[in-house]
């Protein structure tokens, strides 16, 4: 008789990176627009100093672009969650994720699956073009710039009325904080407040109703917002197929939109017409 304990092994995540370790957006990213390769992207071409690495040290052990181990666990997740034969559910979202490599995959596997609409978080650019990650090694000091962070993402040329964008950033009340008589506020991606409207939308009303407005489009739980969007920040947005997120006076904030990214103007360039053919569809499955 004798008694053991395992001891070792690697489950691909890197405990030596914080980021790494918290597969956030800059863990994904191959972003380069910073001249500063401390705030580059991870998962860019040459990889990062991460403290992991090939046996003959020629090559970073995590990967670059696709190949990248946490690109790759995205990417999978992506593919189970829209598979019609493992899953069935009407909202997608991957909180905090914005790497074109990833979430513009994500939006056309959502299209393929036919029966979600998918929340996408999208990069934020300062004045100068430069990527914005907000993580602790970039402080995340930096306002996005609105203008900039519309113009880079129209250029994409995203055209899929399954998917649904917001911005910017907002703050929320922590839940969990136990702090008699005090709270604590949380920065969250722009999808949290938008999936929160969804919900608001399907308790209150149907999915077929605008989910935008004082009424269903009202974020009760939101204390502040990344950016304070004026009228004309509004319009530029919304010319990008963006979806405002704005402060109004009394502490109000507003979901100021429902565009999907398609690009043709007709009925399916609002989020309640494409949700209404999704909530039909799965009551036709159903039958």
């Amino acid at each position: 008789k004798f008694t053991t304990t395992f001891f070792g092994g690697f489950d691909g995540v890197n405990i030596m990176d914080k980021d790494s370790y918290f597969l956030n957006d800059r863990a994904t990213s191959i972003d380069v627009t910073n001249a500063d390769s401390a705030k580059q992207g991870k998962a860019k071409v040459g990889g990062f100093d991460s403290g992991l690495a090939t046996t003959s040290g020629a090559s970073p052990l995590q990967g670059e672009k696709l190949s990248n181990n946490i690109v790759n666990s995205y990417n999978n997740a992506i593919r189970l969650m829209t598979d019609p034969m493992l899953i069935n559910h009407n909202a997608f979202v991957i909180p905090g994720i914005k790497e074109p490599l990833l979430v513009d995959s994500a939006a056309a596997k959502v299209r393929d699956y036919g029966k979600a609409i998918y929340l996408m978080d999208i990069p934020s650019f300062d004045s100068n073009g430069i990527r914005l990650f907000g993580t602790s090694e970039t402080d995340g000091s930096s306002v996005p710039d609105v203008e900039q962070t519309s113009a880079i993402f129209d250029r994409r040329g995203l055209d899929n009325n399954f998917v649904a964008t917001y911005f910017p950033e907002v703050f929320i009340t922590d839940a969990g904080y136990e702090v008699e008589g005090a709270e604590k506020l949380v920065k969250v991606p722009s999808s949290v407040a938008a999936l929160g409207a969804l919900a608001k939308t399907d308790a209150t009303s149907s999915p077929w109703f605008a989910p935008a407005g004082f009424n269903r489009g009202g974020l009760n739980s939101t204390k502040a917002t990344v950016v304070r969007l004026n009228s004309d920040d509004r319009d530029v947005l919304y010319e990008a197929r963006i979806n405002p997120i704005s402060n109004f006076p009394n502490k109000q904030f507003v979901i100021f939109g429902q565009k999907t990214l398609q690009q043709a103007a007709t009925s399916l360039d609002r989020v309640n017409v494409r949700r209404l053919l999704l909530e039909i569809k799965a009551r036709i499955e159903l039958i």
